[in-house]
């Protein structure tokens, strides 16, 4: 049981990174429902998470401060989705003044599939906001690789 940080990719010379973290579905596995928990403590020109399904880009997580439900529908088959954080997407040579909010890093937790058909109870909020306090689970295999 654990939960999934971003790696410290910010350096003194402002090199663009990324590191990418990669959930496959079974390939037996019916349509249903991706459910994670994402804390998106990113802010541009900074940094950003883009996550994709299939290598389609599918959306975007940026300047949240707490821990936020999300689901991603997937149809039956395998499926590869890939959450990839990055450290100064546009390539900026100075970063302006940052947020007091900026969190500077991506915590993904409490990640499960739900076949077609099969509901669970909405849960209120985690009992904190604080990275690092919430009881994860993970019920898929990430694979993490920093490019």
């Amino acid at each position: 049981v654990y939960s999934i940080k971003s790696p410290q990719l910010s350096n003194d010379d402002f090199t663009p990174q990324s590191a990418n973290v990669t959930f496959n579905t079974n390939p037996s596995w019916g349509g249903g429902t991706l459910v994670f928990s994402v804390l998106a403590g990113v802010n541009m020109p900074f940094d950003d998470l883009l996550y994709y399904v299939d290598g389609q880009m599918r959306g975007q997580f940026t300047e949240k401060t707490y821990f936020e439900s999300q689901q991603i529908q997937l149809g039956p088959g395998p499926h590869e989705i890939v959450f990839s954080y990055r450290y100064n997407p546009v390539g900026l040579g100075v970063f302006p003044p940052e947020s007091p909010d900026r969190i500077g890093a991506v915590y993904i937790d409490d990640v499960y599939f739900l076949p077609s058909g099969v509901t669970i109870a909405p849960a209120g909020p985690p009992a904190s906001s604080i990275p690092g306090t919430a009881s994860p689970t993970v019920s898929a295999s990430p694979t993490l690789k920093l490019e």
